[in-house]
């Protein structure tokens, strides 16, 4: 279940209505996100490209809501299938992955500790 361990609020975090529901299956993971032609969050990069993750779960979650997207500096934990001292990217569609045409994401410190950097 991953969770924001560390994030500078007033400089790393913006608040964006999402587009749509997240599936459940989402819940508690690390989702590179984007903002679309209506400036709603979606899953992917949208039409702004990717701007940030969030972290969707059963309280917040639905179309309409109000999201949190960490960015520079959000330090993320407990987030499942990486590896210590990697550099991981977002593809369009919304994945996070080790594929360096990707969209920079950010870096581990541990396996499981995600430093977002974009």
């Amino acid at each position: 279940m991953a969770r924001v361990d560390k994030t500078q609020s007033a400089i790393a975090v913006t608040r964006v209505p999402a587009n749509a529901d997240f599936a459940q299956a989402d819940w508690d993971k690390v989702i590179p996100v984007g903002v679309n032609a209506t400036g709603k969050l979606v899953k992917g990069a949208g039409t702004t490209g990717i701007i940030g993750v969030v972290i969707p779960g059963k309280t917040v979650y639905r179309a309409g809501q109000i999201m949190d997207v960490f960015g520079n500096g959000s330090e993320i934990v407990e987030v499942a299938g990486l590896a210590a001292g990697t550099r991981y990217y977002a593809s369009a569609a919304g994945a996070i992955t080790t594929t360096n045409t990707d969209s920079p994401l950010g870096w581990t410190v541990e396996a499981d500790r995600l430093i977002v950097t974009i």
